[in-house]
């Protein structure tokens, strides 16, 4: 660790390997000695202790970036494509258009919804569970990630959003490519190459959104064109424009099972390494609620939240004056350890009021998705320990970096 902490490249450091399989000695180390870091390279502030990290996402003084601004800052956002939606989606946008497309999108995605789409994820699970359950039982090894938690989340976004599911596996191939290419430390090529893949996913949605205006079914596509206001390019009131249709289609897909598949990941990682505590998952729907709400708080899949929030003005943050126009970025893991929020946080502990993380962000930036990933992940946990009680992980799983994520490129089980 240098001695000089202006030195320390925070984020080169979070891609690293080494620090990617486990990443809490670090943070409880730059918590502790820079909660709140300007980073060398990019020069964010990087803002680690959970009261200062709730507070950016509640602040009237952090705002959206805008696209001008993010383009005098990062060029080649500019030349980019998939670089420019991103910079475009809901999490990117301002008061009040982020609350009218919030306002438009929230009321499909409440709690009674996730209770309704429960049905097709169990169905989702056991299907694919079970040729992997055959296997491990005869004695071989099974990939977790690949054969169950992957599909599963791609299935279920699929459902949710309306994606045919002859189309899916390639809609998701094609949206892991722009991913992969929104790394910091991606290529020119990889960056293109994820723009021609990014072109693909904007085609698709464009001629699928035509097909439902034609024959509108039961899905969110469906529903989100009734929100579609037809007055060209004048901002509506109430309801969306027809680019941010579009937008909020890739956004979805993009953001919609990613982030949950490396939760019900790191969900099976705490059942095997606390095994006493796993017995929490053959409780009641309150018991299981509990275990995954630490297990999100335990090992959130951001790593760093993706969205610049810029200061209007200069702010003060944990006795770290940050400039009028700096780019402010939680970081949720170290957060979610903060000895002030949650005592003893390295324990991992049921039983423990998780009511402070930041897994889903906080106030008005609070996931919409948060019903729905922590019904999958009961659904996946209850029935992998109920189907494979003595379920091991044999080899520590390989994770890999997606853009802002920590999550997973392989994970071998067996019995």
């Amino acid at each position: 660790m240098p001695s000089q902490t202006s030195e320390l490249d925070v984020l080169a450091r979070l891609w690293d390997p080494e620090t990617l399989q486990d990443p809490y000695p670090f943070y409880g180390w730059l918590r502790e000695h820079a909660p709140v870091h300007r980073n060398p390279s990019g020069g964010v502030y990087l803002v680690s202790r959970n009261a200062a990290v709730r507070a950016v996402y509640q602040s009237p003084d952090l705002r959206a970036i805008e696209l001008e601004e993010l383009v005098a800052k990062h060029p080649r956002w500019e030349q980019s494509r998939a670089l420019r939606i991103l910079s475009q989606v809901i999490t990117s946008t301002n008061p009040p258009e982020h609350t009218r497309i919030r306002r438009a999108l929230s009321r499909h995605f409440t709690l009674r919804q996730a209770q309704r789409l429960q049905a097709a994820a169990e169905h989702h699970c056991d299907r694919l569970l079970a040729p992997l359950a055959t296997r491990v039982k005869d004695g071989e090894r099974a990939d977790l990630h690949h054969e169950l938690t992957q599909p599963l989340g791609m299935n279920m976004a699929g459902d949710i959003i309306g994606i045919p599911q002859a189309d899916r596996v390639t809609l998701a191939a094609l949206i892991l490519r722009v991913l992969a290419s929104l790394h910091p430390a991606s290529s020119d090529e990889a960056l293109q190459e994820g723009d021609r893949a990014s072109e693909e996913v904007e085609e698709y949605f464009a001629q699928l959104a035509a097909e439902r205006s034609k024959r509108p079914c039961g899905d969110l596509i469906s529903a989100l064109l009734s929100e579609v206001r037809e007055g060209g390019d004048e901002t509506p009131e109430q309801g969306l424009t027809r680019a941010e249709f579009m937008l909020l289609l890739w956004g979805l897909w993009a953001g919609s099972f990613e982030t949950t598949v490396a939760a019900m990941g790191f969900g099976v990682l705490a059942m095997v390494d606390h095994p006493e505590q796993a017995r929490w998952l053959d409780g009641g729907p309150t018991e299981v609620k509990s275990f995954v709400a630490e297990t999100l708080r335990y090992s959130p899949p951001v790593l760093v939240d993706a969205d610049p929030r810029i200061a209007r003005r200069d702010i003060e943050l944990d006795g770290v004056t940050i400039p009028k126009g700096a780019d402010v970025r939680p970081l949720h893991g170290p957060a979610n350890r903060d000895p002030e929020a949650f005592p003893d946080p390295d324990r991992f502990d049921p039983s423990r009021n998780t009511s402070r993380m930041v897994t889903f962000g906080h106030g008005v930036h609070h996931c919409l998705g948060a019903n729905l990933a922590r019904m999958e992940c009961a659904v996946v946990l209850t029935r992998i320990r109920r189907t494979l009680p003595g379920l091991t992980v044999p080899e520590r799983p390989v994770l890999r970096p997606a853009m802002s994520l920590r999550t997973f490129e392989r994970f071998p089980v067996t019995l």
